[in-house]
Order: C-alpha cells, then sequence, then structure tokens
C-alpha cells in the first residue's frame, strides 16, 4: 500500500515493530528495484520472535540494515529525542523522494512510551521538499543520470508512461535479461549510495572538545547518556551521540582517533552499531557497556558501569 502510494504521487510511511517488520522485508527489496521512496518506522522490542513484547531493546539496527535481498542502498535515521523524532521524520519523506530509497525512522519502545514536556515543534522548518517530474512524451522512468538518480514522474502528471518492474528493466521500465543492462542499472542504483552522504546528520558532540574518553551512543540512549554523563561531572570525558547510523559520515574517525578511550553504550547484546562502527573505520570500541534484558539504562546504572571503565 505504501509503495503503491509513492507510485501514484503521495507520501506514505508504514510504522511497525521488528516482528511485523521482518513479515514484510520482501517490501524493502521491491522499493529497492523499483527505486522508489518509502519511509519505514520500525520501533524495537526485544526478540527473537514475540521475545518480550512490551519491553525495549536496540536490537533492530542489522535488520534494519540488511533487510531485503539484493544491494541497494537505504538511509537508518535513529531520533534520540521527541524533537528528533518530529523533524527527523519529516526529513526522512524528502530524502526518500530526493534519492528514491527506503529511508528507515528506527526507535524502540522505551522511546514510543516516553513522554515530557518540550516546546511545541516549528512547523516552518519542516518543509516539504517536492521532486516529482512532469514526464515528457519521451519519458524513461529508469534513464541513466551522472547522479544514479532518475527523474521521477507519476501516472497522470504530463504526457510520458510511468512503467516500474519488480524484475530488472531497462531505462523505459521494461523486464530485461540483457546482462549489460543488468550491470549498468546494479551500479546505477548503488551510485546512490555515495550521493546520500552530501545530506547526512552529523552526530551530536557533548562535552569539551579536547576529550580523553568519548563515550559514543545512538538513537533512545541520548537523554540517560547526556545526564550520566554531566552528573560525572569530569572535563576529560565527552558524549558523540548519532541520531543517523547509515550511511555514516566520513570523519567519524576522527572523533574516535582523538580519544585515548572510547566507549560504547547500547541496548542490545552484541554491539550492532559498534560492529558497524568497526566495518566503517576499522576502529573497535575499547570498552562496551551492553543492556539487553528488556529495560533501558537508568542514568544511575550507567553511571555507575562507566566509572568502572573510565581511566
Amino acid at each position: 500500500m505504501g509503495l503503491g502510494a509513492w507510485y501514484a504521487g503521495a507520501r506514505a510511511m508504514v510504522t511497525t515493530s521488528g516482528g511485523g517488520f521482518a513479515l514484510m522485508t520482501e517490501g524493502v527489496s521491491l522499493a529497492g528495484m523499483l527505486e522508489s521512496p518509502m519511509v519505514i518506522h520500525l520501533a524495537q522490542r526485544p526478540g527473537p520472535a514475540t521475545g518480550l513484547p512490551t519491553r525495549t531493546e536496540q536490537g533492530d539496527l542489522e535488520l534494519a540494515l540488511y533487510a531485503g535481498h539484493g544491494e541497494f542502498p537505504r538511509i537508518i535515521l535513529a531520533p534520540g529525542t521527541i524533537e528528533d523524532a518530529f523533524y527527523l521524520t519529516q526529513q526522512a519523506f524528502n530524502l526518500a523522494d530526493k534519492y528514491q530509497v527506503p529511508v528507515f525512522v528506527l526507535t524502540d519502545e522505551y522511546f514510543m512510551d516516553s513522554y515530557y514536556n518540550t516546546a511545541a515543534p516549528d512547523v516552518a522548518k519542516a518543509k516539504v521538499e517536492k521532486h516529482i517530474t512532469r514526464t515528457p512524451k519521451d519519458y524513461q522512468r529508469y534513464a541513466f543520470t551522472k547522479t544514479g538518480v532518475s527523474r521521477r514522474g507519476v501516472p497522470g502528471y504530463g504526457e510520458g508512461l510511468v512503467l516500474v518492474d519488480s524484475d530488472e528493466h531497462d531505462t523505459q521500465g521494461h523486464i530485461t535479461e540483457d546482462l549489460d543492462v543488468r550491470i549498468k542499472m546494479v551500479d546505477k542504483r548503488l551510485k546512490k549510495g555515495e550521493l546520500l552522504k552530501a545530506d547526512i546528520f552529523p552526530p551530536e558532540l557533548t562535552g569539551p572538545e579536547d576529550y580523553k574518553s568519548l563515550i559514543v551512543c545512538w538513537g533512545s540512549t541520548y537523554d540517560i547518556a547526556q545526564e550520566a554523563v554531566q552528573k560525572l561531572d569530569r572535563d576529560d570525558v565527552a558524549l558523540l551521540h548519532f541520531k543517523q547510523v547509515y550511511p555514516l559520515p566520513d570523519r567519524i574517525a576522527d572523533y574516535l582517533q582523538r580519544a585515548k578511550q572510547t566507549i560504547i553504550v547500547e541496548n542490545n547484546a552484541t554491539s550492532q552499531f559498534g560492529k558497524l562502527i568497526k566495518l566503517h573505520t576499522g576502529i573497535e570500541m575499547d570498552s562496551k557497556l551492553l543492556k539487553y534484558n528488556g529495560l533501558s539504562f537508568t542514568v544511575e546504572e550507567l553511571m555507575e558501569k562507566l566509572n568502572e571503565v573510565l581511566d
């Protein structure tokens, strides 16, 4: 339904938890092949299977990262605050529309159950960017371009035929098994992966610029980790929070290499974000503070664990 809405020119988001998303991952591949925008909200909870359905965990980062068969680019956002949730989700629609890729908004049960007083969002900052083109008679939905992004038309807006297909296709959208065209189409889709880095939301550094110890977190652990670091009251410790976890910014290695000690905080058992950081930078975190009993960290608990590992 979501892909059909985008095909018709509307904007759509689907929302689910890990179990529901796992049942529908073929749709992610379909978005990849159609080069269709799609926004997917995935609220994580402990698995496998039904797991702890009313508890929380950051266990689905790798599910979102690798869901769907085949190779195609995607974006994964992970809001840390309610304000982030508003602005990032709005931007998710613009990014999906601009690059014609699936965009994930990754939250969790703890985040979805949280509430607090906050200023009303500034709707003026939430600008809708439109990237639909009026089609000419000779329109080709998958025309090759320098960037890999083809002009996206919708049925009834212009004179051209808007043809999409889940099979490999030529520039017009017709099914093909031409091996040379297959290579060009794969390269076309993957080329957008580098392009996505132009719109990366950078990580937020809290604390001194000349830190010796750097604590890394992502998504819903932000408020907890920030308060814990503040209460530690050390002038050599900083916090680096990621609200976008894929693609990662190139300068992430600079943050990590400046630290004498790196610590990552995650609500999962295997440090999924830590593994992703190592994959892209070759840097292994010195310490991993992981919690996966179905509850989020408390500030006091995290302070205690940090005191145990900080130099």
